[in-house]
């Protein structure tokens, strides 16, 4: 037996039928299912062998697995997950600073009417004005106004994280009822990003079939994009490994081997450094190409083009649908190409397609639109983070890249974008919590003050209204963990 917190990169734990996984890791022996609706909302136990990662707190299954330690605890995805929780809370939405500047005036006010009781009393029944004064002070104390907006924050980001939404933000739950556009990104966003090879063109009689998947897989490695994975998906996939290779993101990867320039990734960039274009036969099987179309070339010259095939995902059509019907237009915003963007946008009936984007064209898209549309940005990638930072709102997927989900406002955690429609479900109950909760405590307080200021309610008695008319607040925002 060893503390999570003592355990080492490198170490290899042995997690036996039932017990609580106690690191992020890779499995290095055995095979099990494992619960982590903890952390994805998904209550279906997903099955896990060798190679596959596991992470801290989630349950293992029947099996026995031997994890490779990857993550100290202090770096695990649910320490993480602490970490994203606590910088929600720091932040605070609009109508939580509203409520703020009225708590402060409301003390000012109730301090100012409580000395003008005691004077009042004082110079009419002195034996009264002590005990009306302190009914007035503790009768209004503004605990429930107080109360009324951080507690209904609270719980319904609590209710969120059960939920697989984790909040870096708290405007989120204000900003999100008021959304009027959804700009989402294509591959890994709207689709599985599950994508595999069905078609490899060679152009050339210099490669073999093989030496290109080699070639194109070295280059591949060096991407987190979901199109990478489609190279990567084999571990002995042999792969050509380059003396340097770029990340130029939203056009591709460039490898140097020896005196040659290797390039894979849309087909303007391969060909840039080519100074002759009369490679028609090629450019007829680039038209052909069906699905995605993703080129291979050596110094300006494409000698091969894979065609890649990636479903949508099932809750993507509930997604648009959902937001169809609210009135919210739906811009389909990628770095994809035209015809394979096509195919998605009119099977999900999207209102807008911007294709061919690269990251800085996606961030002039988000500055061109009209000041009065609040913005909801979803996206996976390194070529999103722009616009996922700019957006009003933002949502980055599980899956996605590190810069994508610490540019966005919240993570989902899985890939199921029906719990983006709860979140939108529980932020319009937050928002009714909250505006009863303020008039609540408005009200109580309007009614108890003029009481307690004529000597109508007893000291004790005060302290019972104000406690109770806390109770009522708290109790009323517990309403959101339901």
């Amino acid at each position: 037996q060893v503390a999570a917190k003592k355990l080492k990169k490198g170490d290899v734990v042995t997690v036996l039928a039932g017990e609580r996984i106690p690191t992020d890791g890779n499995i290095v022996s055995g095979k099990s299912t494992v619960n982590e609706s903890m952390l994805t909302g998904e209550s279906k136990p997903i099955t896990k062998e060798l190679g596959a990662t596991v992470f801290a707190g989630t349950i293992n299954g029947e099996g026995i697995l031997k994890v490779k330690v990857e993550n100290e605890k202090n770096e695990s995805l649910i320490s993480q997950i602490v970490r994203l929780q606590d910088e929600a809370q720091q932040s605070k939405p609009q109508i939580a600073i509203v409520a703020d500047v009225v708590a402060r005036y409301f003390v000012a006010a109730i301090l100012t009417i409580a000395a003008f009781t005691w004077l009042y009393w004082h110079f009419n029944q002195p034996n009264d004005a002590l005990w009306i004064t302190l009914a007035v002070l503790v009768a209004t104390c503004p605990c429930a106004l107080s109360l009324a907006t951080p507690t209904a924050l609270t719980c319904s980001t609590s209710s969120l994280s059960r939920l697989g939404i984790l909040l870096r933000r708290e405007h989120v739950l204000e900003t999100l009822c008021n959304v009027n556009r959804l700009i989402i990104d294509k591959t890994g966003t709207l689709t599985e990003g599950n994508i595999q090879i069905t078609e490899t063109h060679l152009f050339t009689e210099r490669y073999s079939m093989e030496q290109i998947q080699a070639y194109a897989t070295g280059l591949e490695f060096y991407s987190s994009h979901p199109i990478a994975k489609a190279f990567q998906q084999e571990d002995n996939q042999q792969k050509i490994q380059f003396d340097s290779v770029e990340n130029h993101v939203g056009f591709g990867l460039q490898g140097h081997l020896g005196n040659d320039i290797w390039r894979i990734g849309k087909y303007a960039y391969i060909t840039e450094l080519s100074n002759h274009h009369n490679s028609t036969r090629s450019a007829q099987c680039f038209t052909n190409i069906q699905h995605y179309p993703v080129w291979l070339s050596v110094n300006g010259l494409p000698i091969a083009a894979f065609s890649l095939s990636d479903p949508i995902r099932p809750s993507s059509f509930e997604l648009i649908e959902h937001f169809h019907n609210h009135g919210i237009k739906v811009t389909m915003l990628t770095g994809d190409h035209s015809d394979n963007a096509q195919s998605v946008a009119q099977s999900l009936n999207i209102d807008e397609l911007i294709s061919n984007q690269t990251p800085q064209g996606k961030l002039n898209y988000l500055k061109s639109l009209p000041k009065s549309d609040i913005s909801l940005m979803v996206g996976d990638g390194v070529n999103d983070a722009p616009v996922l930072a700019g957006a009003h709102l933002s949502l980055a997927m599980g899956g996605g890249t590190d810069i994508a989900k610490s540019s966005a406002d919240m993570v989902l955690l899985g890939d199921n974008l029906q719990r983006l429609l709860d979140a939108r479900a529980l932020a319009q109950k937050t928002q009714n919590i909250i505006k009863q909760n303020l008039a609540w405590a408005l009200g109580y307080n309007l009614i108890i003050l003029p009481l307690a200021v004529c000597g109508y309610v007893a000291p004790y008695i005060a302290v019972i209204g104000m406690s109770a008319s806390s109770l009522i607040v708290v109790s009323n925002s517990l309403r959101l963990l339901k």
